[in-house]
């Protein structure tokens, strides 16, 4: 069995989540614990059920060179040189650090939310003239760990040693999207819009009977769309015939559709929905998630035993290969 060694945060936790239900032997050096967003019991279940976890104080040279992959997070580069990344004679190497290992920025120290901030996510996001906000979880760890990830299968399938550097701020950069797109080829900054996608016409929030609905109707659903409301009679109003005139009388449109809206009540909605064949969110609490028929008809969910010995409901892997069945993890205590 293919040995990884796990050094560092939740970016490497991360990694090596998916190694271990991708059926590698992985070991994880503790290193101390940093702020999460949920309990420390909650992410040593979702991060480290199926590891061995070992402390600091175990040689982190002789479990490195032992191993066919080694994940090492730090905060700057010259902390993988003090613990000896360099020197280790693993064959795949996988370095997570802010901002790579070269640069003018490899020893700067930075969060996760610093690091949407220089990006230019958070700039992108909130209400228009209001303070920004920021992506709430550890979306930029976990990103950054499964490129690490891919990088390090990558390099071990093809049969070759590698060593690959990967920076948070690059990583969140290569998921950009249309954001650079727009202003390279368009000259156009995207701005805060709340909730509203804005480019397309209608895209928001809207209150219905008991919550909230999002919608974000490309123009292909738009006669269906107005079916779905209870109000074709608008496929005839010629301020909403495009997407441009739906655009510049997004105001009317929103009130529109909020009147709608707001007489339905989220069931109803989820069934015209799926009557009208019309793609939209309703808004649905972790309760409602956790019992989502779908993603249980996918086996998507699996049970971990928590160290306390209780089992919880966890996220499974995005994709399943020829069926394979999952396997239940326990979250082991650090030896």
């Amino acid at each position: 069995m293919t040995k990884v060694l796990e050094v560092g945060g939740y970016a490497a936790g991360y990694a090596g989540r998916l190694f271990v239900r991708a059926g590698y032997d992985v070991v994880r050096v503790e290193q101390g614990v940093k702020p999460a967003w949920a309990s420390q019991q909650a992410m040593n279940a979702y991060l480290h059920a199926g590891k061995r976890r070992v402390s600091l104080d175990v040689p982190i040279a002789d479990l490195a060179d032992a191993a066919d992959i080694v994940i090492c997070e730090a905060d700057r580069a010259d902390d993988l040189v003090k613990l000896g990344f360099d020197a280790w004679s693993t064959p795949v190497k996988v370095a997570l650090t802010p901002f790579g290992r070269t640069g003018p920025h490899a020893n700067w120290v930075a969060s996760p939310n610093t690091i949407l901030a220089m990006g230019g996510y958070t700039n992108l996001m909130g209400d228009e003239e209001r303070v920004p906000l920021t992506l709430p979880g550890h979306y930029l760890e976990f990103q950054t760990g499964a490129v690490g990830y891919s990088a390090a299968v990558a390099a071990a399938y093809a049969k070759r040693s590698a060593v690959a550097d990967i920076g948070m701020l690059e990583t969140l950069m290569s998921l950009s999207q249309f954001t650079t797109v727009l202003w390279h080829c368009a000259g156009q900054i995207r701005g805060r819009h709340g909730s509203d996608f804005w480019s397309v016409a209608p895209s928001d929030l809207f209150r219905c009977l008991d919550g909230w609905v999002y919608v974000n109707i490309v123009p292909t659903f738009w006669d269906p769309f107005l079916a779905l409301l209870g109000v074709p009679d608008l496929v005839l109003d010629t301020r909403f015939e495009t997407n441009d005139g739906r655009r510049e009388h997004r105001d009317d449109l929103r009130e529109l559709i909020a009147g709608a809206f707001i007489r339905m009540t989220r069931v109803e909605i989820d069934e015209r929905a799926a009557t009208y064949r019309v793609p939209l969110g309703v808004v649905r609490t972790m309760d409602h998630v956790l019992a989502e028929p779908h993603l249980e008809e996918r086996d998507f969910w699996e049970a971990i035993e928590t160290e306390s010995g209780a089992t919880v409901k966890s996220p499974g892997l995005p994709y399943n290969i020829a069926n394979r069945p999952r396997v239940a993890h326990r979250t082991e205590a650090v030896r």
